[in-house]
């Protein structure tokens, strides 16, 4: 390391980020072959996790889908960089585009993921977040162009590559945990469609169906609301952000933009007891499920709490019943999802009502069917939790060599 550290030193000089990439090089024109794209909007990417592309046909595409990408690129949003919607790119389709919220980096002269490392410091998106804010946009917001200006120190090519090579040992064992936990998330989900969709549970067999006012039931089950199986915590709150007091504390507080379908931990933002007193906020519970219910795009995502937190007025919590367990509570809303983002309504903004998710109808199993699921995929969510807090851990140590290699 020590020999790394002096290559960065004697071999360190001070480039213009024009110099050394191509911005937004590629775009959508008149001869672009493909009819269907796979679209990447900017709430769909953030800290290089991506969501699944939406699947569109070109000419129901929206406008903002223009940016076409290649092996090596590096996406930013240039709204909000605070909220680090960032990417780098591996493999793209050939159909793939991306918002022209993001400024697409095509490397020229410097190594690929060493420029991607040294753009998504903190200290980068603190200074596009700085510059964005003082922009009289509606929205903060950066101009590509002044990418284009930067002056960044950075060492010679070679160096480049064997600082690339360490941090990327980092993010390809964290991307290994995020798709070890994607896969055990997608068989408990599969296993939860058998039990309770197509009623395939444990000695099936033997047990007759019988009719119910939402269809046929196993017998045993009952029709009930997502009320009858979970204690439902009214949507939190948002403590003053002009009294300081309130804020800088050591209680977690979550906004509903960093439901990302998993398990929440430290939040960035945490609240003193202070804040907590003097607004709606209020403990969500370790365990508890939450959902956002206010705006597009966040509606609908949730998150689990590994411990007690607080949550903005956008959420709802939902605390499993005894025998239920939160396993079953959120596999039971990703099943819902869609039905109840159906149901929400608003002209500026998709909201979803508290009593929509109280008193939707559902089929009620037996305790113990419901016992017998807890235990069959409970391994897999503790499993889950393990490796998350592994990608943290994994993440810290990045960053910290991050800031002496960079």
């Amino acid at each position: 390391m020590s020999k790394l550290l002096e290559q960065i030193n004697n071999t360190r000089l001070i480039k213009k980020l024009g110099d050394l990439v191509l911005i937004n090089q590629s775009t959508i024109t008149s001869k672009f072959p493909y009819k269907e794209i796979e679209y990447i909007d900017t709430a769909s990417v953030t800290r290089n996790h991506f969501d699944r592309p939406q699947i569109l046909n070109i000419d129901k595409a929206p406008s903002r889908a223009k940016r076409l990408l290649k092996d090596g690129d590096t996406i930013l949003s240039t709204v909000r960089p605070s909220l680090c919607h960032y990417g780098f790119i591996k493999n793209p389709k050939p159909n793939t585009v991306v918002s022209t919220g993001f400024v697409v980096l095509t490397p020229k002269n410097i190594d690929p993921f060493y420029l991607y490392s040294y753009l998504t410091q903190d200290s980068i998106t603190n200074t596009l977040s700085s510059i964005a804010e003082a922009t009289t946009t509606t929205f903060p917001a950066f101009r590509p162009e002044f990418l284009s200006g930067m002056e960044i120190e950075i060492p010679d090519l070679p160096t480049q590559k064997k600082i690339a090579e360490i941090l990327s040992a980092y993010d390809a064992k964290i991307e290994n945990n995020n798709k070890i936990i994607k896969n055990l998330e997608a068989t408990a989900q599969t296993i939860f469609n058998e039990w309770f969709v197509k009623f395939r549970f444990p000695g099936y067999k033997k047990v007759k169906m019988v009719e119910s006012e939402i269809g046929e039931i196993p017998e045993g089950w009952e029709v009930g609301k997502i009320v009858d199986l979970t204690t439902i915590m009214n949507s939190g709150g948002t403590p003053s952000t002009i009294n300081k007091d309130y804020y800088s504390g050591n209680i977690s507080w979550f906004s509903t933009k960093e439901l990302q379908d998993s398990f929440l931990f430290d939040s960035e933002k945490k609240i003193t007891k202070e804040g907590l007193n003097n607004s709606s906020a209020k403990i969500f519970l370790e365990k508890t499920v939450v959902m956002a219910i206010y705006a597009a795009p966040t509606v609908g995502r949730l998150g689990i709490l590994s411990k007690d937190s607080c949550f903005n007025q956008a959420a709802v919590g939902l605390v499993a019943k005894e025998n239920v367990g939160y396993e079953f509570v959120y596999l039971l809303l990703k099943f819902l999802r869609n039905d109840l983002n159906n149901m929400a309504n608003g002209a500026a903004q998709q909201n979803l009502n508290v009593g929509i998710v109280k008193n939707y109808k559902i089929k009620i199993p037996s305790n113990s069917v419901l016992e017998k699921f807890k235990a069959v995929v409970s391994p897999s969510f503790i499993l889950m939790l393990s490796l998350q807090k592994e990608n943290i851990s994994l993440k810290q140590s990045r960053d910290q060599l991050l800031a002496k290699l960079v």
